[in-house]
């Protein structure tokens, strides 16, 4: 319990000076204690089930004798009796009731033990109108001086894995180890028994989250400054996202019968980014209000996780939901046109698909949305503000973003390129058959140069996307712990996070490279470019003169008639 440098002093608390009573005269000429101080046996029932039993005053508060001390420290019964702290009692002990030793000097508490003492009773404190007292203020113990140390002798820690041993891959991932809760700083630390956790190298930290302010001192996950970055960034292309949806949706409302299978998926594509950059437009302006709360004994901001905040959790489902949903109709847009182009079906009979696309492309995501609320999978993104799946849960980023991504694009790719091929060949034909082959021929390249075009421009960015997330997802623990070493081992830091346990024991340093700001640049980018994909498809001069006839339906007017119709009349 107490620390080994404790061993080398002659405690009053063994048996056999208990017995002899010693008195201060001779304690005194042994070893030089002054007159005014002695040892003498533990009469305060709280403090005489402690390892030591001989204790000496004045002690540290200025009490002379134990009658003196005993009612002061009497007051703090309460707080024992409901173990608000497992070393609260020995701290109390240790000021009121210090151990005898051979020093001139009672033995002060260390800090670390005043703060595991303070962290765990304070909050209980305050809910009945007290305040930790000032005479107990933890910035008075010192810190690596000879002091009595918290009690670590029942902790039982898992084996920490030392910077050499830190891998990156799947194992990291699926790693399973659970760390005492203990270990959480005790500002981070979430209502016991919540969904809340921080996946670690050495485990998984339960009831604990990350901290939502910018932190300047460790910028592991960046800084004011880059989060400000972030934030304009996302603004800007969820803006530009926003438009070119919804330009494409009232292209394709204005004359529908214009965009017929194999390119009405298109138009669906473009609702699912609309409701995507409508979501981080929610998250820009709320700044932290869906990403973050108080989810602890202290007032200190932390992200959230699972589904303790209800709109964080709609932001979540719907950013997840949609997006899903576009990688499905990106799917069925490319058996679309491999049916039009390999089968040689008409857009009538792939048409009559459509119940069963629309089954597939918003069934499927509804049940993949449910499956993540019901495994807390939701968690907040505090750069930019918005809520979705896996931000601090690798596996969930893993299991339900990069899988079916990955999935989609693969699926995707295999029947374009057979319908790519499949225009080959008839190009082939149509140049060997037909006698108009400059004009056949020219149309069916530009229709081969737009849809290779477009694939391009989905596929790029959403590759990307799953290349960022599995990044992501492998670098986040290794982030998180390095995050943890550098603020564990700071003194400063220690107090402000609330950190309960010795230096030695702080997480090790992964030494990994804190990420890179171009590397979420590009994943937010890549997130909603593609909505500005599908209004360049519909950019043309049969777009131009769609809009114009819907302007003369609207104003009641007649299209203009040819001059040469007019002349026909007249004769």
């Amino acid at each position: 319990m107490l620390r080994s440098l404790l061993l080398l002093l002659l405690f009053g608390c063994s048996s056999t000076l208990a017995d002899q009573r010693l008195s201060s005269t001779s304690i005194s000429s042994m070893h030089g204690f002054s007159s005014t101080r002695k040892c003498e046996p533990i009469a305060i029932p709280m403090c005489k089930n402690l390892d030591y039993n001989m204790t000496v005053f004045p002690n540290l508060v200025g009490h002379t004798t134990q009658a003196e001390a005993n009612p002061a420290i009497a007051q703090f019964n309460p707080l024992i009796k409901v173990k608000c702290s497992e070393d609260i009692n020995l701290f109390l002990c240790t000021v009121y009731a210090p151990v005898c030793t051979v020093l001139e000097k009672p033995i002060q508490p260390c800090r670390e033990l005043c703060l595991s003492a303070k962290n765990g009773c304070e909050s209980l404190m305050k809910k009945f109108g007290f305040q930790w007292p000032d005479q107990l203020d933890c910035n008075m113990f010192p810190v690596t001086d000879l002091c009595v140390g918290k009690n670590s002798s029942n902790e039982k820690s898992p084996p920490k894995k030392s910077a050499d041993d830190v891998t990156f891959g799947v194992s990291t991932i699926a790693s399973e180890v659970v760390l005492s809760p203990k270990k959480c700083p005790h500002v981070m630390h979430t209502t016991s028994g919540s969904h809340f956790s921080l996946p670690l190298l050495s485990g998984r930290l339960p009831e604990c989250s990350l901290t939502c302010e910018a932190d300047n001192q460790v910028p592991m996950m960046f800084d004011g400054r880059v989060r400000r970055i972030l934030r304009i960034w996302t603004a800007a292309w969820s803006v530009a996202c926003f438009v070119c949806s919804l330009f494409t949706l009232t292209t394709f409302l204005v004359d529908l019968s214009r965009f017929a299978y194999p390119v009405r998926p298109i138009l669906y594509l473009a609702f699912c980014y609309l409701a995507i950059s409508l979501v981080f437009m929610i998250g820009v302006v709320g700044e932290d209000g869906f990403a973050c709360g108080a989810y602890g004994s202290t007032p200190t901001i932390l992200v959230t996780q699972g589904g303790e905040n209800v709109g964080c959790s709609a932001l979540a489902v719907v950013h997840y939901f949609f997006f899903m949903a576009s990688c499905a109709w990106w799917l069925v847009l490319c058996l679309a046109w491999f049916l039009a182009a390999n089968l040689k079906w008409g857009a009538e009979s792939i048409a009559a698909l459509s119940p069963y696309f629309h089954a597939m492309c918003w069934g499927g995501p509804a049940i993949l949305s449910v499956t993540v609320l019901v495994t807390n999978s939701v968690d907040g993104d505090v750069f930019t503000g918005i809520c979705s799946v896996g931000n601090l849960n690798p596996k969930a980023l893993v299991y339900f973003f990069f899988t079916p991504i990955v999935v989609s694009l693969a699926l995707g790719a295999l029947l374009l390129v057979c319908g790519i091929w499949s225009m080959i060949r008839i190009r082939s034909y149509i140049k060997l058959q037909h006698a108009d082959v400059e004009r056949n021929i020219s149309k069916l390249e530009k229709l081969m140069l737009r849809i290779g075009a477009f694939a391009i421009m989905y596929s790029l960015p959403t590759a990307m996307n799953a290349a960022i997330m599995w990044y992501q997802a492998v670098s986040m623990p290794a982030w998180l712990e390095g995050w943890l070493h550098h603020r564990c081992i700071r003194l400063q830091d220690r107090e402000l996070f609330g950190f309960t346990y010795p230096i030695d024991e702080c997480p090790m340093d992964p030494k990994i490279q804190q990420p890179e700001i171009i590397v979420f640049l590009l994943k937010y980018v890549s997130q909603l470019v593609v909505g500005i994909t599908c209004a360049i498809w519909v950019v043309s001069s049969k777009t131009l003169s769609s809009y114009h006839k819907a302007y003369l339906a609207l104003s009641s007017r007649s299209p203009p008639v040819p001059a040469h119709v007019d002349q026909v009349n007249m004769r």
